[in-house]
């Protein structure tokens, strides 16, 4: 019995506290994705980047 209104305690002692969510509700992509879209993009672009220049500095050695 002590263990369930210790849950319910829990729950209750903070009322203001945000909840996280996966689902996003709204019409707009989830700005959290968006982020990680983004900084996947950067990585992969400054990746190719890089191997585009050493591939340029083998063909001139």
């Amino acid at each position: 019995m002590a263990t369930g209104s210790r849950q319910q305690r829990k729950k209750s002692s903070r009322p203001d506290e945000p909840v996280l969510s996966l689902a996003f509700s709204g019409s707009s992509p989830d700005p959290r994705l968006v982020k990680l879209v983004r900084l996947l993009a950067r990585r992969a672009a400054r990746k190719a980047y890089l191997e585009m220049l050493e591939e340029r500095r083998t063909t001139r050695s």
